[in-house]
């Protein structure tokens, strides 16, 4: 079957606190909120490339336990592939997320069944009719090395979203053709602080340098993107939002709206803004997946 979109990555439940802020070191914090819920940047970005229409086949690892259920159950509702989605050792990958009161949020994940996913797992059959490939950093990195060598032998495009950050190797890098990350990420790869939009354009810039075939996004939250090709160096600002609830995922959402760009032919300058509306469509829900936005809520963008 041909797949407009195949994703290689992770999955992780994740529990997210609600609360007003970080407790301190030694200090015991009462949260307001408790949810529960699937996630994982790979998951999310293949439902949100789902839930935008596309045809998507996910790859990778759960454990033998409840939330590893949950987390197929929510793949195969979007109507995604699993497959190749192989179930192994005791725990799947979670995600702990704690969500201030500004919306904003920091995480910890534990890594699971996601790093039991190997090279063997990888067959050259994902390639052979998928236009577009996308990886975060959430599993092995032998393994996002080995198949991205592989989707490249195959002419397919290919997303990284290399989230946590790590180091990717120059052979790795130049056959990345989106390599798209925040400024957090963005500071570990060029070793330069990006603290605002200037620095995000020359960091952009820097980290273009080394991949002149490809593509570099970096994500600024609320001021926007930085967009580099071979063309120039932009900044897109941020789409207004009313109101900021939780911005769980929605990095994964930005790359949802960007992978259906790229299936639609769409040229960057267009498909940055419409990959921030759909982030900023989510970030008005709490939650990952349950907040991305459908076709249908975003098709007013468009036009």
């Amino acid at each position: 079957m041909k797949y407009d979109v195949v994703v290689i990555g992770s999955l992780n439940y994740d529990i997210l606190i609600q609360q007003d802020r970080l407790p301190y070191i030694g200090e015991t914090f009462i949260g307001n909120e408790l949810l529960m819920m699937p996630g994982g940047k790979g998951a999310n970005q293949a439902v949100q490339c789902a839930k935008l229409g596309l045809k998507v086949k996910f790859i990778g690892c759960i454990g033998n336990d409840i939330y590893g259920d949950e987390l197929l159950k929510s793949l195969k509702n979007n109507n995604i592939s699993t497959d190749n989605i192989y179930r192994r050792g005791s725990n799947s990958g979670i995600g702990v997320v704690q969500i201030l009161e500004s919306g904003d949020y920091c995480s910890t994940i534990i890594k699971g069944a996601n790093y039991l996913l190997t090279k063997e797992d990888i067959k050259d059959t994902f390639f052979e009719n998928s236009p577009l490939v996308i990886f975060q950093s959430e599993i092995p990195t032998e393994v996002v090395e080995y198949a991205i060598s592989r989707a490249k032998f195959y002419s397919c495009k290919i997303i990284v979203n290399n989230a946590p950050a790590r180091s990717i190797p120059a052979a790795i890098l130049k056959q990345i053709d989106y390599l798209i990350i925040n400024e957090t990420e963005a500071t570990f790869m060029a070793n330069k602080y990006v603290e605002d939009i200037n620095d995000a354009q020359m960091c952009a810039e820097e980290l273009f340098k080394n991949n002149p075939s490809g593509t570099v996004i970096i994500t600024l939250g609320e001021n926007g993107a930085v967009f580099a090709d071979a063309n120039n160096v932009t900044h897109h600002p941020a789409v207004f939002c009313p109101q900021v609830i939780d911005t769980t995922g929605a990095g994964d959402s930005f790359i949802g709206g960007i992978a259906w760009s790229i299936i639609q032919n769409m040229p960057m300058n267009e498909a940055i803004p419409f990959a921030a509306a759909i982030s900023t469509y989510s970030i008005q829900k709490y939650g990952g997946q349950s907040s991305f936005p459908m076709l249908s809520e975003v098709q007013h963008v468009l036009k």
